[in-house]
């Protein structure tokens, strides 16, 4: 298993991880299609976002990205394909992100889908509120936890 910065070159080998992923879940296909826009990475948000891939024998199998706001880091994306949900792939690919780009102790925020919010619970992050998905009636979990000050380890 590798870490990379991800290149403008990957944008649609992620977006596809990431479609692929949230597939995972059991949501109808309609329901993914109007998520599509969200689990999509344009070349302008790629200019904006730190993005970091993790690699198996040169093959992508998920990726992170991350931004920082003044007051805190946002984390919006982190996709693993199917085949390798539940490996602890997900987890060396949040702390790998966060070790790599988060440079000043403040929070780390995250919307998550209701099925990643227990993984996001074991790594330290807190359920402080939630904010109305589609379809109506669906919420999703938003959690923090505190940044601390790392060195990068790629």
């Amino acid at each position: 298993m590798r870490f990379r910065i991800a290149a403008q070159k990957d944008l649609s080998t992620l977006n596809a991880i990431s479609l692929r992923s949230k597939a995972h879940w059991g949501y109808p296909a309609e329901w993914i299609e109007t998520w599509k826009n969200d689990l999509t990475i344009t070349p302008e948000q790629f200019a904006h976002q730190q993005i970091l891939v993790v690699e198996i024998n040169d093959r992508i199998i998920g990726f992170s990205s991350i931004v920082e706001d003044q007051d805190n880091y946002d984390i919006h994306h982190l996709w693993v394909l199917p085949e390798f949900i539940g490996q602890g792939i997900g987890k060396k690919l949040l702390q790998t992100t966060i070790d790599t780009f988060v440079q000043i102790e403040k929070p780390i925020i995250v919307e998550a889908d209701p099925n990643a919010e227990p993984f996001y619970r074991s790594q330290g992050f807190e359920t402080f509120d939630q904010i109305e998905s589609f379809p109506k009636g669906r919420f999703l979990p938003v959690m923090r936890k505190l940044a601390t000050k790392h060195h990068s380890t790629i």
